[in-house]
């Protein structure tokens, strides 16, 4: 049995087997079948300061958390789409008062470490397809009711310092104050973040034959500096109405050092300096009423952006034999503006409809701009610039049908019309300006069954086609300092669509013990984005051929040295991804471990695509197919002490481009806490985050001009490592 195949087995065996000893005790289940209720009282004994320290207690919830942060922090990498289009009907899997929050910067992510534990009346996991709510459920949604009536005047502290070690101090503070006046309840919270890491990474230079030519240490440091002001206002008119508004703005600056050197270099180390600035700001807002026999009427707005600069000076050597070769400049402008509105309506006692429109406009104008010099003498020559600017209006027709078929089978379907276009004006360097103005049309039906077969077990089954956001840098070129290389911008890039297919089973375990899932899933990919050949290639008569005509010629060194072998983000028409993902998360009292929780996590994700550059079969870039998830939390109430860890491991991942194979084992993951809660509500954390400080190695193959020409040019072994960061925190209200 492979290495992959006994990861698999013991993964799998560990959750399953755990789920089975949870299983066998005997306790009283809690709540109904696709709801189950955590009133104020539930969280009396615990030291919950925060509404994100109640949701940390519930088993469960703390998945749903890091998926959140896990899809906030993975936007649109790599060369992969850029994640759900405007509101949609999907949506975050937390709501306020069941109610998604009108933002995307200003996100609902933020606003949970903002609310005091006084000002909720109870938290709800809401199982499966669900009438009523404001995003239609992939499986599990978490909604917390604010109480009525609660203090009008609360002020939430936080101040902190985060320690790099042996690096720097970062210290930063967080007040927000919630009041309520009449029918107003107002929040204004200014926060000061400092952040960073420190990488260090260990390279070794080997030849075609497996001789050692080098070696490189590369030291990486990153500082930024952040003040976010956020504002939220609700206000309840006597028609029964609400109004709801959301205001954010970010400045921030960020400052980065970067040293590389290599024992094989003339003049050494190189120093890469980098100094940046942004200002985000955003402004949304919803407005519902209901107009009795026409049903509820719902409208969102949401209105952002962003301006962000940012210079590289990469200077050579030391002393007085250090000069500048290379100044990077890229900046971006984007602004966002999202309005949608809908009419929900009780058809029948058992179904409603909902109906409605959103429409969206994407502005966005990017530059990157190289320049570089062989010598000190030399006047610095522009290598490469890229301007590009981007339009995208998007408009979309969709109808929610929720049908209560019985008390135990609850059936969602809906049908998405979207109509977009993209217009995007691109000027290279010495190239003629280009104009992509290209519209699309999309039908995105979705049908969502939750069945459940006792008030414990619930069974759920969807499917549904989406269509991604396009990540726009891929539309303009940029230098990737990982792989050494520059990428080139493609304005022609479609977005990608997907028919998603799963079923998933639900087992919630007596006397809120924990829960049990598993899920099934298969989605088939059509225009998924990847690396793509964008080759012009020409035999040696000059003419325009195939790349299989090229390569079957065979070319010679005098027909390769005048083809410029290029790769592009891009789409190519099929792609699939299948797999399961089991998830348990269990309360340890059978142990001896009272008001403790362990969750445990595992997905197998096969993905399969063609290799634009070899032809062959291959996974997504970066995709790992095994991860191994465990978090484990206990609370002594009795004390006032909490304390508990996070961790996560991978299998091997891999990406690869036209001239290069860069497969990479990740290492653990690993965060830790401990906190204290004073008799007079202030609480004191401690964490830790990558206690594991190794984050990965990895081996970088490349090849001369194309993989197909199977001409191995030697190997990169590449050791990162990133510093243990320790936060110290106090943080309380009054």
């Amino acid at each position: 049995m492979g290495r992959n195949s006994k990861f698999k087995v013991i993964l799998l065996s560990t959750v399953f087997g755990f789920s089975q000893i949870t299983y066998a005790q005997k306790v009283e289940t809690v709540g109904d079948a696709s709801v189950v209720t955590y009133e104020k009282s539930y969280f009396d004994s615990y030291n919950a300061v925060t509404l994100l320290d109640m949701l940390n207690i519930i088993p469960g919830a703390k998945e749903i958390l890091d998926k959140n942060k896990n899809q906030r922090r993975g936007g649109g990498g790599g060369g992969r789409g850029g994640g759900d289009r405007g509101f949609g009907a999907g949506g975050d899997q937390i709501l306020i008062d069941g109610k998604r929050l009108a933002g995307k910067t200003n996100s609902v992510d933020d606003t949970l470490g903002r609310i005091s534990a006084d000002q909720i009346e109870k938290i709800e996991l809401i199982r499966g397809a669900t009438a009523g709510l404001d995003v239609q459920s992939q499986g599990l949604v978490i909604n917390i009711t604010l109480a009525e009536g609660a203090s009008s005047s609360t002020t939430f502290w936080k101040v902190q310092n985060r320690y790099t070690i042996h690096h720097r101090n970062q210290p930063g503070f967080l007040v927000s104050h919630s009041g309520s006046k009449d029918a107003l309840d107002y929040t204004l919270s200014v926060e000061r973040r400092r952040g960073g890491f420190n990488n260090e990474r260990l390279e070794g230079f080997y030849d075609d034959v497996g001789v050692k030519t080098a070696d490189q240490f590369i030291d990486n440091s990153f500082d930024f500096k952040t003040v976010e002001i956020v504002s939220n206002l609700t206000y309840g008119f006597e028609d029964g109405s609400t109004f709801r508004l959301n205001g954010l703005f970010d400045p921030g600056r960020w400052t980065g050092l970067e040293t590389r050197d290599k024992t094989s270099d003339t003049l050494r180390p190189l120093t890469w300096n980098t100094q940046g600035k942004n200002n985000k700001w955003e402004i949304g807002g919803d407005y519902t009423r209901n107009f009795d026999a026409l049903g509820n009427f719902k409208f969102l707005f949401l209105i952002n952006g962003e301006d962000k600069k940012e210079t590289h000076n990469r200077f050579n050597g030391t002393g007085p034999e250090e000069f500048e070769y290379n100044i990077e400049n890229t900046a971006e402008n984007k602004k966002e503006r999202i309005f949608r509105s809908s009419l929900t309506t009780s058809l029948t006692e058992k179904q409603s409809l909902e109906y409605g429109a959103e429409v969206a406009i994407n502005t966005s104008h990017r530059e990157f701009r190289n320049e570089e010099r062989e010598n000190a003498g030399d006047a610095l020559d522009l290598t490469n610039s890229d301007f590009v600017d981007i339009k995208e209006n998007r408009y979309e027709l969709f109808a929610i049908h929720s049908y209560n078929i019985s008390s135990k089978l609850v059936m969602q379907t809906s049908l998405i019309t979207e109509f977009s276009k993209i217009i995007a004006d691109n000027v290279f360097a010495g190239g003629t300006p280009t104009t992509r103005n290209t519209s699309f049309t999309y039908f995105k039906p979705r049908v969502n069954l939750r069945y459940d077969l006792t008030n414990s077990d619930q069974l759920r089954a969807t499917a549904e086609k989406k269509v991604s956001q396009l990540n726009f840098n891929n539309f303009v070129t940029r230098f990737d300092r990982m792989a050494n290389v520059l990428r080139v911008g493609n304005t022609n890039i479609r977005p990608e669509q997907v028919w998603e297919y799963s079923l998933q089973y639900e087992h919630r375990f007596p006397n809120d013990g924990g829960s049990f899932d598993i899920e099934l899933y298969y989605h088939d990919f059509n225009d998924h984005i990847t690396r793509v050949d964008f080759t012009e290639y020409v035999d040696f008569g000059g003419d325009e051929i195939g790349i299989d005509e090229f390569f079957a010629l065979p070319p010679t060194t005098a027909l390769r040295d005048s083809i410029d072998f290029i790769s592009k983000s891009g789409n190519i028409p099929d792609a699939t991804a299948y797999g399961l993902k089991a998830n348990t998360s269990v309360r340890l009292g059978f142990v001896g471990l009272n008001n403790a929780v362990l969750g445990l996590s595992y997905e197998y994700d096969k993905t399969e695509a063609i290799d634009q550059f070899t032809g062959e079969k291959r996974m997504f870039d970066w995709r790992s197919p095994h991860t191994f998830g465990v978090n484990f939390r206990h609370d002594l109430n009795e004390l006032g002490v909490s304390y508990g860890f996070t961790g996560e491991l991978q299998s091997d991942r891999v990406s690869n481009d036209i001239n290069y194979s860069w497969p990479s084992n990740p290492s653990v993951s690993l965060e830790a806490f401990a906190e204290y809660t004073f008799n007079n509500g202030i609480k004191m954390r401690l964490e830790a985050e990558n206690i594991n400080t190794q984050r990965w190695d990895a081996e970088f193959n490349y090849y001369t001009d194309h993989k197909r020409f199977d001409e191995f040019g030697g190997t990169i072994t590449r050791l990162e490592k990133q510093a243990t960061e320790i936060t110290f925190s106090l943080q309380g209200t009054f």
